[in-house]
């Protein structure tokens, strides 16, 4: 996993919608370079272009609910951004991990700490995160080294690709 990010921490509230992540007359759109562009436009113009690989989407609780796309997270890992929420359902969860989105679940204590424009440094493998800004840091449970493993592969397709590629090295060497 590309476990160290460091960068800006784009913060958000509760209950944020994937129709906020991404406007559903883009449901249809399947090229991350061009999902990217329309990652939360409604709701912070200006992320799509000043966001930068190494940031953090910082959300409350609810992250990603109602429909359940993968097109938000296309986009965030094109845009090379990491992922802290207190809550997501399992459809989000799941898809975050298999499009391969560097993430971690936080408590109220923690995300109540990460402030919008906080320089921020995060292990995702470790599940630390330290605020460069104010000097806090924090402790979390990292993804199972299972999870850990799909996210590092780029996401569930190269991860299984990876496997297979093994399986076929070992029965070649037989």
């Amino acid at each position: 996993m590309t476990a160290g990010f460091q960068g800006r921490c784009w913060r958000f509230g509760d209950d944020l919608a994937s129709d906020q992540l991404i406007p559903p007359q883009h449901v249809f759109e399947y090229d991350p370079a061009v999902l990217r562009r329309h990652l939360l436009a409604e709701v912070r113009p200006e992320l799509p272009e000043r966001a930068k690989p190494g940031d953090v989407l910082v959300t409350g609780r609810n992250f990603a609910n109602g429909s359940h796309h993968s097109h938000p997270f296309l986009a965030m890992k094109e845009m090379g951004v990491g992922l802290i929420c207190q809550t997501v359902s399992r459809g989000p969860f799941r898809l975050a991990v298999f499009v391969g989105v560097p993430l971690l679940v936080a408590g109220p204590e923690v995300i109540a700490e990460l402030n919008d424009g906080d320089a921020l440094q995060v292990d995702f493998a470790a599940g630390r995160i330290a605020n460069e800004t104010t000097g806090r840091e924090f402790q979390v449970e990292p993804l199972s080294p299972f999870l850990q493993d799909i996210v590092a592969a780029g996401g569930g397709l190269n991860h299984a690709r990876a496997l297979l590629e093994a399986e076929g090295s070992a029965h070649a060497e037989r």
